[in-house]
């Protein structure tokens, strides 16, 4: 569970075009593991949760150096959330609140009928430390969202679909879009949490608060702009010619003014829009690099960590061209935050 750093100078010799703060220059603060679950997920025709339910250890991290908590689950899919920074260490132990089963179909791009598209299984949990609704797919894809007090029904297992997008992905480091991947994307609303789920054909998830405004027209989403994020291994401790390069695209959502962050593999991430929004972005701004992570997740049934245990490297930037923190994972995985 510890910081990583990497110098300015060290950045320039070998030519990672990073743009680093002045956070560089200061020791990072600690990244403080709060508390985990055990949750379990149903695969899909699974009707109900038994002993024999798939359980996916979940961790819960304070992030020093911004207030924000990071969920992180076995598989290495994060998402990262408010609700952590009054938190008094150590917890009492609470169990998470099960809400809901949902089944969600999501259809690979350019298919209109829903009769092939994949199913995915997932639940909702209520984390009764800091006020939040968790959902975890069957393959352990996590998204968080705020619950504000707001209880939630069980009975609501039937989202009601909104519209759907493609959208069109380059790699880490390619200009040209002839090679770009193309995602297919479903908007869902549920409205006993009353949030928005998009889920991408790989079983990616992402979720907002629905602000309302969804159009039912399904408007086109208007590209906004390309970022190269650099994510090292657990293990890597520097930024070099080697290290990871994730391709993402910015998106607005014209249905609702969301912003939708996704990356060369098909995940997600969601947050709030700017007031206003040119589109494309005018003047596009590199990504400011702020610091990098370890965390550490136990697999379900785990308790102690061990030299065994899993380690994911995470690195967190801002997005300056929309005013947004984004932490991205070693696996891939990418999760935003209005800050």
């Amino acid at each position: 569970m510890s910081s990583r750093f990497c110098s300015a100078a060290a950045a320039l010799l070998i030519g990672v075009p990073l743009v680093l703060t002045s956070q560089e220059q200061q020791e990072l603060k600690k990244v403080t593991g709060t508390h985990a679950f055990d949750l379990a997920c149903r695969k899909f025709g699974e009707p109900e949760i038994t002993k024999q339910t798939q359980r996916l250890g979940v961790e819960a991290f304070q992030d020093g150096n911004n207030g924000l908590g990071i969920y992180v689950t076995q598989t290495g899919s994060l998402a990262v959330a408010r609700g952590f920074q009054d938190l008094k260490l150590p917890l009492a132990s609470k169990n998470p609140e099960w809400v809901t089963g949902l089944d969600l179909p999501a259809r690979a791009a350019g298919e209109v009928n829903f009769d092939n598209a994949k199913v995915h299984s997932m639940e909702v949990f209520r984390d009764p430390h800091t006020d939040n609704w968790i959902f975890i797919t069957e393959k352990g894809q996590l998204a968080v969202a705020a619950a504000g007090g707001k209880t939630a029904s069980a009975a609501d297992k039937r989202p009601k679909w909104t519209h759907s997008v493609d959208l069109r992905v380059r790699k880490g480091g390619v200009k040209d879009w002839k090679d770009a991947v193309k995602f297919g994307i479903e908007v869902y609303r549920h409205g006993s949490t009353g949030n928005l789920i998009y889920i991408s054909e790989t079983g990616s998830i992402a979720v907002i608060h629905d602000n309302g405004r969804t159009a039912a027209d399904g408007k086109a989403p208007s590209w906004l702009h390309g970022l190269d994020l650099y994510c090292r291994k657990h293990d890597e401790p520097d930024f070099t010619k080697e290290t990871r390069k994730l391709g993402v695209e910015v998106f607005l959502d014209t249905n609702n003014g969301n912003l939708i962050f996704i990356t060369e593999n098909g995940t997600l991430a969601v947050t709030a829009g700017p007031a206003t929004v040119n589109a494309p972005t005018p003047d596009i701004k590199e990504p400011k690099w702020m610091h990098g992570l370890n965390l550490k997740a136990r697999k379900a049934g785990e308790k102690e960590f061990s030299d065994r245990t899993t380690v994911y490297g995470a690195e967190v930037f801002r997005d300056e061209n929309v005013g947004v923190m984004l932490y991205v994972c070693e696996t891939g995985a990418i999760a935003t935050l209005r800050k």
